[in-house]
């Protein structure tokens, strides 16, 4: 039942009026930046224009602009655009005005930097549940947030558009959470796929210091993202599909949302296994280059992060072609990266078989730069905790985005595809799943019975819904074989 009573609260543009269901009180569609309309395309985030009176909050505003797909479909929210720096939040009823400060838990979506809205993830259960309050983000996608075009077009464009509006949402929660009942110094930020690697960039982004004091990474880290043959590459070919030329920069705000959505679904055609559009590692906003990123650590945030066991099952099901998931595409990638001697030595512990092919891809892509990640954040003195997640669906095993149904709650088709029949040991997992995650946004500790993570014993809780269990090194030799190494892709 909806109520629509002490719901108001004032932010730093203005007033917002909230409804209230079930003990939780959301607030959807809130702008933590202005519009990137017309000249602001292509601009980096600006603050919000304040209004007058009373702005209701009812309903999710507009997702980034996106071809469907990944992250597509329903649930988006009432439209996709250009108009889409909105925030969702969600807190316990009476949460603003009880004078009890909250932790704050912000979600970054996933979707292959293309596809996906804040608005897929209902952040009331949680919110209810842990008795904090969920932030969930829209930010730029595809051409639009994640194309190097500067480079292509000598265009006046900042880089990576899309993780610089992630920075302008924290720096939003820390300035207006207070007024929903968080607490700015109580700010965990999660995300999982590309929400995980964006969650990676953003810890070593220095103008992110102070925003938030723990993070999730659910599958992906920062190496699955252009590097700078594929960057550049990328970028002029979207030069050309659009008809620009190294001096038609101002051109880039008279082409259409349509062209441009055009053009991006054309580059993903021209580039198989590769993104087409990414973060990159650009020397200002996060280091320039995938070596320096992993030499920023940053010790004072506590770091939770795993992975599925079968990720790259999602990929090799998929029809868009993001991701290498043929024996013959993995193997060319190993050996474009580290050479024909050592990719062999690597590929000795992967059988030329359906299942090697399965965990040699899901390696290289998501399971062991996620580890690496973590590793290194615990290696340098930071609380870590890891895991695997390994409940398994017919045919896909625990594939990508698995874990999502669990700790969302997701019904309809997705969750069946994802999560299979709702079984009692299917929902006891969910449920000791969304205690560990809460406990952690909260104490920055995700529970007893979850050993931290050390080297070199690399103690993993491994999430099962048979029981969940810890074990130390999983994956040992395939481990060993990587070293710490993390591929980066190659258009």
């Amino acid at each position: 039942m909806e109520q629509e009573h002490d719901t108001v609260v004032t932010v730093a543009a203005g007033r917002l009026q909230g409804v209230e269901r079930d003990g939780v009180t959301s607030w959807l569609g809130v702008p933590y930046a202005a519009p990137p309309l017309g000249p602001r395309r292509f601009r980096a985030p600006a603050p919000v224009e304040r209004w007058d009176g009373v702005r209701p909050a009812v309903r999710p505003a507009g997702a980034a602009l996106q071809a469907p797909g990944l992250g597509g479909g329903k649930g988006l929210g009432p439209s996709v655009g250009e108009d889409c720096l909105y925030v969702n939040v969600h807190a316990p009823a009476g949460a603003p005005h009880d004078g009890r400060p909250r932790p704050v838990l912000v979600w970054l979506h996933g979707g292959a930097f293309t596809g996906g809205s804040g608005a897929l993830y209902r952040g009331a259960p949680l919110a209810a549940q842990g008795d904090l309050v969920v932030v969930t983000v829209n930010y730029r996608l595809g051409v639009f947030g994640f194309v190097d075009l500067a480079s292509a077009v000598d265009a006046d464009v900042p880089s990576v558009l899309g993780l610089r509006d992630q920075v302008a949402a924290l720096r939003w929660v820390q300035e207006n959470v207070g007024a929903f009942g968080g607490d700015p110094g109580q700010v965990v930020v999660a995300g999982e796929s590309a929400g995980s690697i964006s969650v990676a960039l953003l810890m070593t982004a220095p103008s992110t210091a102070g925003l938030f004091r723990g993070a999730v990474m659910q599958s992906g880290s920062h190496s699955l993202i252009h590097g700078d043959e594929a960057r550049q590459e990328v970028a002029r070919a979207y030069a050309r599909r659009l008809g620009l030329g190294r001096g038609d920069g101002d051109r880039l705000w008279q082409l259409t949302p349509q062209e441009l959505l055009a053009a991006q679904q054309a580059v993903d055609a021209e580039f198989p296994g590769t993104l087409p559009a990414a973060p990159w590692f650009d020397g200002d906003l996060v280091p320039g280059s995938l070596e320096e990123a992993r030499r920023s650590t940053r010790p004072e945030v506590a770091l939770l992060a795993g992975h599925n066991r079968d990720e790259i099952s999602f990929f090799q099901t998929s029809r868009h072609d993001i991701l290498p998931t043929t024996r013959p595409a993995l193997v060319a990638r190993l050996q474009a990266a580290l050479g024909w001697e050592e990719a062999q030595r690597l590929l000795a512990h992967y059988p030329d078989s359906a299942a090697g092919t399965r965990a040699l891809g899901t390696d290289l892509t998501f399971a062991g730069p996620t580890r690496h990640f973590a590793e290194r954040h615990a290696g340098a003195g930071g609380a870590t905790w890891s895991y695997r997640f390994d409940a398994a669906v017919p045919l896909l095993g625990a594939t990508h985005a698995a874990d999502l149904p669990y700790l969302w709650d997701w019904g309809g088709l997705p969750g069946l595809v994802l999560r299979g029949r709702r079984t009692p040991q299917r929902q006891a997992l969910a449920g000791r799943m969304r205690q560990r995650w809460l406990a952690f946004a909260r104490h920055l500790d995700p529970g007893p019975d979850w050993p931290a993570l050390t080297l070199p014993e690399r103690r993993t809780l491994v999430l099962d819904p048979a029981g969940d269990h810890v074990e130390d090194d999983p994956g040992a030799e395939r481990r060993r074989a990587w070293a710490g190494r993390d591929v980066m892709p190659r258009p």
